[in-house]
């Protein structure tokens, strides 16, 4: 006891780490790196991954119909894989064909898609020298490659504004006169007093 009080020496208390989950709901982390054009799932699934995937669906056979692929890519991602990554598959795999794929075969595809979307996502990194940017705004130069050619959507409003989802048409609205409005119109353009 120190002047009537009592004293305690401090206790040493462990961190609680407490996991956050189901947070899907704010959105991804960084926004813009989530609306490029090359975020789609196969960038996020490792071949190993997407490999284990291939064998529960085949049971641990050598190939799989051409037929099911989109099935073995929604069942390895856990969603839908988007139209644009389809495209790719249908490319690579010509899917359009009938046919099975071998696991080999699927693994080269899921490489050259890999380094597809990689070449894209160089699109979306307009500098990288600090200097050229510098210059290009002392000389007002446009940015070399435009927001359709970086993202799947607009990311701000400005943008939004001529984007190629947008149906664009063009109404006119002619000037409607009168019959006495018509009549004063000639008056004045013959420079006579209408009135």
């Amino acid at each position: 006891r120190v002047g009537g009080v009592g004293f305690r020496s401090p206790t040493v208390v462990a961190p609680i780490v407490v996991a956050m989950q189901n947070i899907t709901a704010l959105g991804p982390k960084n926004p813009w790196t989530a609306n490029l054009l090359s975020a789609l799932g196969v960038m996020h699934f490792s071949n190993e991954e997407i490999k284990e995937t291939f064998g529960v669906l085949t049971e641990g056979g050598a190939s799989i119909d051409k037929a099911r692929v989109f099935e073995l890519l929604k069942t390895a991602f856990g969603f839908e894989p988007m139209p644009e990554g389809m495209g790719l598959f249908v490319t690579a795999l010509q899917l359009e064909e009938d046919g099975d794929v071998t696991w080999s075969e699927l693994e080269a595809s899921l490489d050259q898609i890999r380094e597809i979307l990689f070449g894209v996502s160089k699109n979306a990194s307009e500098y990288t020298s600090i200097q050229d940017m510098k210059d290009d705004l002392l000389k007002h130069r446009r940015m070399a490659k435009d927001p359709m050619d970086k993202y799947k959507a607009p990311m701000t409003e400005a943008q939004a504004i001529g984007w190629h989802e947008e149906e664009v048409f063009n109404e006119r609205f002619p000037k409607g006169s009168c019959a006495e409005t018509k009549y004063a119109d000639e008056m004045i353009k013959c420079r006579l007093e209408p009135f």
